[in-house]
């Protein structure tokens, strides 16, 4: 019994080890993508802003 608490408890660290990288993957994906897209795309502000400004 003692040896399926262990794998149980193993198991478990691995799923949250995966869920975690997975997330810190995402996150990086994201503010990548976030990061190199224009302004004026991301607020409807920014982008009136920028044509008055013309």
């Amino acid at each position: 019994m003692k040896g399926n608490t262990f794998l149980a408890i193993a198991v478990c660290v691995a799923c949250f080890l995966i869920g975690y990288l997975a997330y810190l993957s995402v996150a990086e994906i994201v503010g990548f993508v976030f990061d190199n897209t224009p302004a004026c795309e991301r607020s409807f502000q920014n982008c009136a802003q920028q044509n008055s400004a013309q």
